[in-house]
């Protein structure tokens, strides 16, 4: 039989009389080890995780007061756990704390010989650094900065690029996915190639919409438009009324998609993103593209520099864009979690403190930085910056003892407005609506199949400031079933009194 259902806001008031009883002592239900010893509250949190639902999930669970460090409730809070995207708290603060909130990606528009004439006479040479921010999501148009590189170019009189687009991205190494990422996710935007030359989060926009009449084919448009990814177009126009399946997916070799399915004729479009190959090129070839459309002829082709003869003609900088600042890159990251960002942050963060763009040595500099700010050890076993791999292992008191360290950070106001806010923004936008929790509980939220995490600050209703992580392993049911007894719990500490 299939559970019901309920709103957080039923399942607490549902809850508060069993809670009542296990404060005062009455049976609880029957608990899968022993219950941690502590104040009542801990009482009323372990009938929350001892749900029967979850019995054979493995939670880890720790909750502090953020003031004092008093422990509230633990539950396996030392064992390690695959967090999925709440390993984004771990990349975020480092680097934020490593770069600093002033820092700002630069990527230098060079040339390999002289402008005479109107004329760049050699290739146009772009070198990146893993700037995350060329984009949809912080320019609202994917060419937007490239039409005003086109605008500082004509400003020095450059109307024709006698040479090639060329994308220099070996600021970072070539390896373009994350350690132990799934191979049946790399269609996926989430699951989308690093580079240090990231074009629009490695995504390209497809819409699709119906031809002119039942049977034909389907009309398809990418975003940005460009011919470094043909469309093999499969989808057809479907009868009026009829189900939309469209279905998108790159080629098994090169940069080519194939749309296929069927859409009604009475459809207007249906959008979706598709995870592109080769980032450099493919942001070599946009930025061609948009130079011509701009009016500035380009004879050569675009070309990512690794197809070239190892050392390139000397070059002089034209001119360097930066990124918005820190404060913007980590709320794009953080809020609707996306994962590109966070390897290329760990990427950064191994180029800038060790002298080399992978992510094994930014992961050397947050373990180095885990030992400066007396994080528990062997608590963290990481993988990846975002959390996508299933090789990421965290302990909560980890988690706990990372939000306390950024707590009382100077850079603590970044950190914090960063995270997402419940039932106001980014994955917690539609989450504790209605409740104490709305505006109050700010937390990084994290899913792969059969792992739900939460970790992150809330104050309770008579002023405390709290800390916690949740997260649970193993489970088989949805995310909404494990968001009930976390935002459950967090209810019940909501309503915990000072004098506990």
């Amino acid at each position: 039989m299939t559970p019901n259902r309920l709103r957080p806001t039923a399942i607490a008031l549902a809850l508060l009389p069993a809670l009542a009883a296990c404060a005062s002592g009455a049976a609880a239900p029957p608990p899968s080890g022993p219950a941690p010893a502590g104040p009542p509250i801990a009482a009323a949190l372990e009938a929350i995780f001892n749900d029967t639902m979850f019995a054979g999930a493995f939670w880890g669970v720790d909750v502090r007061s953020q003031a004092t460090g008093e422990i509230l409730y633990q539950r396996n809070p030392g064992k390690m756990l695959v967090p999925a995207s709440n390993m984004k708290l771990v990349t975020a603060a480092a680097a934020l704390e490593a770069l600093g909130p002033e820092y700002r990606y630069r990527t230098a528009i060079s040339a390999t010989g002289p402008i005479a004439n109107g004329e760049l006479r050699g290739d146009l040479v772009v070198v990146g650094s893993g700037d995350p921010t060329i984009s949809a999501q912080f320019g609202g148009d994917t060419r937007a900065v490239f039409r005003a590189w086109a605008d500082s170019l004509r400003a020095r009189g450059v109307t024709r690029v006698t040479g090639r687009v060329v994308g220099d991205d070996n600021a970072f190494d070539d390896v373009p996915l994350g350690a132990g990422w799934a191979w049946d996710d790399v269609n996926d935007y989430y699951s989308a190639e690093i580079s240090a030359l990231e074009l629009n989060e490695g995504i390209v926009g497809i819409r699709v919409r119906p031809g002119a009449s039942p049977g034909a084919p389907a009309v398809v448009a990418l975003d940005p438009p460009t011919a470094y990814v043909p469309v093999r177009v499969r989808a057809t126009t479907g009868a009026p009324g009829s189900a939309p399946r469209i279905d998108a997916a790159r080629e098994s070799q090169g940069p080519g998609i194939i749309v296929s399915g069927q859409l009604a004729s009475d459809t207007t479009a249906v959008t979706t993103e598709v995870a592109v190959r080769n980032n450099t090129a493919y942001f070599a070839t946009v930025l061609r593209e948009t130079l011509v459309a701009a009016g500035i002829a380009v004879r050569g082709e675009a070309v990512d520099v690794d197809s070239l003869p190892p050392v390139l003609a000397r070059t002089d900088t034209l001119f360097v864009h930066r990124s918005p600042p820190m404060p913007e890159i980590l709320a794009a990251f953080l809020k609707p979690s996306q994962n590109q960002i966070g390897e290329m942050l760990l990427k950064t963060l191994g180029r800038e403190l060790r002298g080399t763009g992978t992510a094994r040595a930014g992961i050397e500099v947050v373990d180095s930085l885990g030992r400066t700010w007396d994080l528990p050890q062997r608590r963290l076993s990481q993988a990846d910056g975002s959390g996508l791999s299933r090789y990421n292992l965290v302990a909560p008191e980890f988690l706990v003892a990372l939000l306390r360290h950024m707590e009382q950070s100077p850079n603590r106001d970044v950190f914090v407005a960063s995270l997402p806010i419940a039932g106001v923004d980014g994955t917690l936008a539609s989450r504790m609506r209605g409740t104490p929790l709305q505006g109050n509980v700010r937390a990084k939220t994290g899913t792969v199949s059969n792992v739900r995490s939460l970790s992150g600050y809330m104050t309770t209703a008579a002023g405390e400031p709290i800390v916690f992580s949740i997260i649970v392993n193993h489970h088989t049911l949805t995310a909404r079933d494990a968001d009930r007894l976390a935002e459950a719990a967090l209810l019940r500490i909501h309503a915990m009194p000072r004098n506990r």
